[in-house]
């Protein structure tokens, strides 16, 4: 299945080469080693040396790219489709959040005194947004989604419960975000597990009761 070349595509060229433009442009600043770790704090406790991050920049998201470029030749059916709007989204989503979160540990180590907690929590806040509202449009596929038995052999239970599951995948990373700001990095975190957590088992008992609403229906 061919992919065409859009504006999706364009924007996510960009972020694949942003983390590598901005490490050459930091370079002068940036300490000798740099966090590539943090605790539930926010504070940094995992090192790597400064040259390692040109391979961590360079790699790290043009490899999502090229996995999601190729995923959709991989699924047997050919119901993934590279080329269409929603499935661009998503690589531009994946590849910004990755791209996102390199720029911000370079950010850090040229401001050690900025705690790295809440930029972490925002960033996971959003990325949980982006894919919830592409979970709400994807079709049946073995690579993407919440693939429970039940929705991969019903197309209707699948696009039910992708709904339920989207949309609480997207209320779950706007609040994260939300609390993260305005309350505390500890409870943005707690309400983010909480939800995805509750997602799953929602996701999971709903696909089953609509798959025994089938089966009486049969």
């Amino acid at each position: 299945m061919k992919a065409a070349f859009s504006i999706w595509s364009l924007f996510t060229l960009l972020l694949v080469l942003l983390p590598s433009l901005y490490l050459f442009y930091t370079w002068p600043s940036l300490p000798a080693h740099i966090p590539t770790h943090f605790g539930m704090g926010g504070n940094a406790n995992g090192y790597t040396n400064k040259e390692n991050m040109w391979l961590l920049c360079t790699l790290a998201p043009l490899g999502i790219c090229l996995l999601l470029w190729f995923t959709p030749r991989l699924d047997p059916k050919r119901r993934l489709n590279a080329g269409s709007a929603n499935y661009q989204k998503l690589m531009l989503a994946l590849v910004g959040f990755m791209s996102g979160l390199l720029v911000y540990i370079l950010y850090l180590a040229i401001h050690p005194q900025e705690k790295a907690g809440q930029g972490m929590a925002i960033l996971m806040g959003l990325f949980f947004m982006l894919m919830g509202n592409y979970l709400t449009t994807v079709p049946p596929n073995y690579f993407m989604g919440f693939k429970t038995p039940w929705a991969l052999e019903f197309p209707l239970i699948w696009a039910r419960i992708h709904r339920v599951g989207g949309w609480m995948f997207c209320v779950t990373g706007l609040l994260s975000s939300l609390l993260a700001v305005l309350w505390s990095v500890p409870v943005a975190t707690g309400v983010l597990i909480a939800g995805v957590l509750a997602t799953v088992i929602v996701v999971y008992g709903y696909s089953y009761y609509l798959y025994q609403q089938v089966g009486k229906a049969a």
